[in-house]
């Protein structure tokens, strides 16, 4: 296995330890050392040709180049070159987590991946996990800035008057017990997003680094809006309130797709 980003944040975590008990089901576990199959969790990484892309792609390079098996999983895909073509080619198999990847991989690299939902979605819940009551308030969380590349938190505006949570100060069982306690949640996180859904609550999302959201509403058909910036969140959180139905016949959707297996 490779590709822990579990101390980045809780919904990280989440995908690693579900990934890892899937594995246990049929595989044994091996941290160092000969191996037979390896499965790289692509993660939010496998973008625009970016270190960590990279990184990841030479360890399935050479997993190939010494026959072994290799597959990317839970990945996102976006706007890399062609220098590991061949590599995709010989996989034994790729999963991603949206349509737009999928579709990007077919149409710039000839490669038919499988869809599946982000591994966190699957993680179990700790129901005795402790929790904050957040009493029906407007969470919010970070956002990222494009033409800057690092996240933010609004420090100005109307959106300050909404309750700020940093996923890192969260695991996943009490982030998810948290946030069925609150109204809805505005966010520029994929993995805020994936919690709102296992939490059955509605969510304003603005886009990140990727079309890792955007692409999971466009496989889903609802027309649930992807904000550039959160300066329309206040807005759009009013049209999300009066379309809670519809969030609901999309998480439905969310538990109807298949779930990925090795």
């Amino acid at each position: 296995m490779a590709g822990d980003h579990s101390a980045y944040h809780c919904g990280s975590a989440a995908v690693f330890s579900t990934l890892r008990h899937l594995l246990e089901v049929d595989h044994d576990i091996v941290e160092a050392g000969d191996f037979d199959v390896l499965y790289v969790n692509g993660e939010g990484s496998m973008h625009h040709d970016s270190g960590q892309f990279t990184k990841k792609m030479e360890l399935l390079k050479t997993a190939i180049e010494n026959g072994k098996r290799a597959y990317l999983v839970n990945s996102v895909w976006q706007e890399n070159g062609h220098q590991y073509d061949d590599v995709l080619a010989r996989l034994s198999g790729i999963t991603v987590r949206e349509l737009a990847s999928q579709e990007e991989l077919s149409a710039r690299h000839g490669i038919t991946a499988t869809m599946a939902l982000d591994l966190s979605y699957y993680a179990p819940i700790d129901e005795d996990a402790s929790h904050q009551d957040w009493r029906g308030q407007v969470m919010i969380t970070d956002f990222y800035a494009r033409d800057f590349g690092f996240w933010y938190r609004v420090n100005s505006g109307p959106l300050t008057t909404r309750s700020y949570v940093d996923m890192r100060d969260y695991g996943w069982s009490a982030f998810v017990r948290s946030l069925r306690t609150c109204r809805a949640i505005i966010t520029g996180r994929h993995h805020a997003v994936y919690a709102a859904c296992v939490a059955r609550k509605p969510f304003v999302t603005i886009a990140g680094s990727t079309h890792k959201v955007s692409g999971l509403i466009a496989a889903s058909g609802f027309p649930i809006p992807t904000l550039s910036s959160p300066r329309d969140a206040n807005e759009t959180l009013r049209w999300t309130m009066a379309n809670r139905a519809m969030f609901q016949e999309f998480f439905h959707w969310m538990d109807e797709v298949p779930r990925w297996r090795p």
